[in-house]
């Protein structure tokens, strides 16, 4: 059996990946775009110990009517919190895209991340939009880093949406 440093992408993954994570926990101060020590956020993804992860899609589902909470996602090279380290050193994490519903959205409603454009195709059954094929986007996690969402809210809150993610391990 071929081992996981063998050279397997785009579309040859270990295992399959997906998780809906609550985001009720999460909190980031006002004004500010990268996290820092202050920002509280949930581990969406982590591939701080394997070769890394594809992800084919990234959602928000609406947990309470006309929630209009702003969704951030961060990469981390920590797994442990997005500002500081094991040490207590600051961590490498950047700001990476955002995500909100719009008004009157009822509860289920579910809102899809722009992911960034590939090179090579993703497997998806259905869904393309305008000209360009979603098959064509995805979210390659580098070996050492770790996917990150916070909601943009100073204080946590109970009706911020939750967020999906599906794809697979290198």
């Amino acid at each position: 059996m071929a081992s996981s440093s063998t050279n397997k992408q785009p579309l040859l993954m270990d295992a399959p990946l997906m998780r809906v994570v609550r985001l009720d926990n999460t909190s980031m101060p006002a004004g500010i775009v990268d996290p820092g020590t202050a920002t509280n956020g949930a581990l969406i993804v982590d591939c701080t110990a394997n070769d890394g992860a594809l992800i084919e899609s990234l959602w928000l589902i609406q947990r309470a009517a006309n929630d209009t909470t702003e969704i951030r996602l961060f990469l981390s090279t920590s797994n442990l919190a997005m500002g500081v380290g094991l040490s207590g050193a600051p961590t490498d994490s950047q700001f990476l895209a955002r995500a909100a519903f719009g008004e009157s959205q009822p509860i289920g409603v579910t809102v899809e991340f722009a992911l960034p454009k590939l090179l090579f195709p993703v497997v998806h059954a259905s869904g393309n939009t305008g000209d360009e094929p979603l098959q064509f986007r995805g979210l390659r996690i580098e070996k050492g880093r770790a996917l990150w969402a916070a909601a943009n809210v100073p204080t946590p809150a109970f009706t911020v949406p939750q967020i999906g993610v599906q794809g697979g391990f290198y």
